[in-house]
């Protein structure tokens, strides 16, 4: 059961994988490093991108020690990167950049939006998974999407922010 349940997720991650990529490349491709780089903050965005990089430890530590704890780390982290990027989206809001501004807001908030669907997505996972007395099976297969959605996080990262401020 545990290797189907494993098989499964990584079919699923493989086709979000290619969505993915398609959304970066609608990016690059459409991408206006001016715009880009005088609205968005290298900094902030850093440090939320680097908590949704640390709780992959935590979702590691919780998958070798079967320990809620580690869990409960992940989803608060998980919230902490959601609440970096509800507070970039009002601040962008405020600036009246909108998804229907122009090519900048739309693929912006398109690729970022979709990534923090996708960790709301994990988090509630979690959250069954927990309901669900975590069980290893449960958390083993929950990781691979967690890790999953870190990996976009860090390459979406890459890709709109440090790609245009360095």
């Amino acid at each position: 059961m545990r290797e189907r349940a494993k098989l499964g997720m990584a079919l699923f991650l493989l086709s979000e994988a290619v969505f993915f990529f398609m959304l970066i490349a609608a990016f690059v491709y459409f991408r206006d490093v001016r715009t880009t780089s005088e609205n968005l903050r290298l900094g902030t965005s850093a440090f939320y991108t680097a908590c949704l990089l640390v709780s992959s430890f935590t979702m590691w530590r919780a998958v070798a020690t079967e320990s809620r704890t580690w869990l409960f780390a992940t989803i608060a982290l998980g919230g902490v990167f959601l609440f970096g990027q509800a507070s970039e989206y009002l601040r962008l809001f405020q600036q009246n950049i909108t998804i229907s501004q122009g090519l900048f807001g739309t693929t912006f908030f398109t690729l970022t939006g979709l990534h923090g669907l996708h960790v709301l997505a994990g988090i509630l996972l979690l959250a069954a998974t927990l309901a669900m007395s975590a069980r290893p099976i449960t958390v083993g297969t929950v990781a691979l999407y967690w890790y999953f959605v870190d990996a976009v996080g860090m390459a979406i990262f890459s890709v709109v922010y440090l790609w245009t401020f360095l």
